[in-house]
């Protein structure tokens, strides 16, 4: 009999929710990818790259031209330390690989790595896989941080802590309170920092994104994981990067080059392409996001939801228990089969759901078209 490395582990959430909404032909507001395509001048360049020949292998660290675009980039941001185009970039086929490679670098057997809960579904598996124990805290109801908890669980095992700012699944953003709170606890510890960032061009209203690498205090044993997936609108493109100090960049790509040694070369040569021709692009990506999110918002305020508030991401967290008692689970499939709109269980992202919680998550980042059929559909409830 074959044992499994992940013996609890089935199909994700979300290929049970996106593979639902196809079967019943509902609008699929649970897979976080945009509807809508990326700019056409990257395509373009995407495919002059192709046409030119630019497809064999770049190298494992990614091509330089799009290493020092990102790092010029960095640098105009503020980051504690400058970053290096050579020494502190590595491009990966999509940020779950970059994640992957993190986790299997620096997580020796044994160690233990806190996580906090709702978190995104890939972690904690990785981090069994790299032989870690993951340690789960959940935020507190109200949106803030369990840093007391986070204080009595740091022990001499703990060797990462895991931020994800915006926040998958609830739209949080970790400010710069939130970066000194953590600064303070993990103060006298050698514990790394792991950042989840790639949603860092999704910041609304008065919201700032922070980086971890602007924090000072953290910089230095700190690794930030970004998209362009997200970024361009171009999630089936499989393409991100990791920002890391050298020491730890040094092991990440030790374990990155036998993951799969080198991100597709077409996109990486019009990401830099793209990127040095449009300086403030990512600006416009709040924009575009933030305008999703009000006219979801302002359709479903005729609703029988709460609203939980949405800093950041693309991602609308309804609480529903006006509307129903059912575990999140049934009532999302309720919804897709009846409604016919699909959703996210938030639960899906515990180890440990709150049994009372009625929570669901709805991706807005899509066509108008789209977001005015589902919330008159929803509206219907």
């Amino acid at each position: 009999m074959q044992v499994s490395k992940l013996p609890g582990q089935g199909a994700s959430i979300f290929t049970v929710m996106s593979a639902l909404a196809a079967k019943h032909n509902a609008i699929n507001l649970s897979q976080g990818f945009p509807e809508f395509n990326p700019d056409p001048t990257l395509v373009e360049s995407v495919h002059r790259a192709m046409k030119n020949g630019l497809n064999q292998y770049s190298p494992m660290a990614g091509q330089l031209s799009l290493r020092q675009v990102l790092a010029d980039r960095q640098n105009s941001w503020g980051r504690v330390f400058s970053i290096d185009a050579d020494k502190h970039i590595t491009i990966v086929p999509g940020a779950t690989a970059g994640l992957f490679s993190v986790f299997q670098a620096l997580v020796m057997s044994g160690d233990e790595v806190i996580l906090f809960d709702p978190s995104y579904d890939c972690y904690a598996p990785s981090i069994v896989l790299a032989g870690g124990v993951p340690v789960r805290l959940s935020i507190n109801p109200d949106g803030s941080y369990p840093f007391d908890a986070l204080k009595h669980a740091i022990n001499a095992k703990t060797k990462m802590v895991v931020v994800n700012t915006p926040h998958n699944p609830l739209g949080l953003v970790f400010g710069r309170a939130q970066w000194a709170a953590l600064s303070q606890v993990l103060t006298d510890t050698s514990v790394i920092v792991l950042s989840d960032e790639v949603y860092e061009h999704m910041v609304f209203d008065e919201s700032e994104h922070v980086s971890v690498l602007q924090v000072p205090e953290l910089a230095h044993r700190a690794v930030a994981i970004s998209s362009f997936g997200k970024t361009f609108h171009a999630t089936g493109w499989k393409l991100g990067y990791v920002t890391a100090p050298e020491n730890l960049t040094h092991e990440i790509r030790k374990i990155y080059q036998f993951l799969a040694f080198a991100a597709n070369t077409p996109m990486q040569i019009a990401a830099a392409e793209f990127l040095s021709s449009n300086p403030r692009y990512e600006k416009s990506v709040s924009t575009v996001m933030q305008q999703k999110r009000d006219l979801f918002v302002d359709r479903l305020h005729k609703s029988r939801f709460r609203l939980l508030p949405c800093a950041g991401a693309y991602f609308q967290i309804v609480d529903y228990s006006d509307i129903s008692d059912r575990p999140d689970l049934d009532f999302a499939i309720h919804l897709t089969e009846t409604l016919g709109v699909a959703s996210i269980p938030v639960s899906a992202f515990y180890e440990n759901p709150h049994p009372n919680q009625r929570w669901l998550r709805f991706c807005f980042a899509k066509n108008d078209e789209t977001l005015l059929k589902s919330t008159e559909l929803l509206c219907q409830l």
